[in-house]
């Protein structure tokens, strides 16, 4: 039961479930297990489980604080990162607002792909003027403002927008994943 809740929240994405959560719950559940068995007995052969349940939970903690990946909780955030090769591949925050400033990043010649999640708060995602811009938005509930395409509500996808900026086609290419569960998004230059 505890397993398919998690399964549950997990894939209606209304919050970001991590692998190591479901061994959590296998955990939690173990634990509760053995605490029923202490009066009622019968219950010694939940302690290998929990030990597997535990190794495992350690693994896969340690797995998800990979490189390439900026994760926060919390209060406000703001990521500035000065060059391509600093820039992560994934930033995530929980709760408050978030801002990834790549003003300074030069993207000429480079091809750069980033996904940024935010659970509840604002996201603000500040581009360089001469880059081409790919952005692909989903809020689940609040605003998208992504360059001069506006949408707002429950499934406030605006789809996929390019903007290819002042200069036009040129200037290095950069595709952006906007997921906000609760909040809102907003694109501009």
């Amino acid at each position: 039961m505890a397993l398919g809740l998690v399964a549950m929240l997990d894939l209606t994405n209304l919050i970001h479930i991590k692998p190591s959560t479901y061994f959590f719950g296998v955990l939690v559940t173990v634990g509760l297990g053995l605490l029923v068995g202490t009066w009622f007995g019968r219950g010694r052969w939940l302690i290998a489980l929990g030990f597997i349940a535990a190794a495992a939970l350690g693994i896969s903690t340690i797995a998800e604080s990979q490189v390439g990946r900026y994760e926060s909780s919390g209060s406000d955030v703001v990521w500035q990162p000065r060059a391509a090769q600093t820039m992560a591949e994934r930033y995530e925050h929980n709760f408050g607002s978030a801002v990834l400033d790549l003003s300074k990043v030069d993207f000429t010649g480079q091809d750069e792909t980033i996904m940024v999640h935010v659970s509840f708060g604002d996201l603000k995602v500040i581009v360089p003027p001469n880059v081409d811009t790919t952005v692909h938005a989903e809020v689940t509930a609040g605003d998208a403002h992504i360059f001069e395409n506006k949408s707002g509500g429950i499934q406030a996808s605006p789809g996929e927008i390019t903007d290819l900026g002042p200069d036009g086609e040129g200037g290095g290419k950069l595709n952006i994943t906007i997921k906000v569960n609760a909040g809102s998004a907003e694109v501009h230059r």
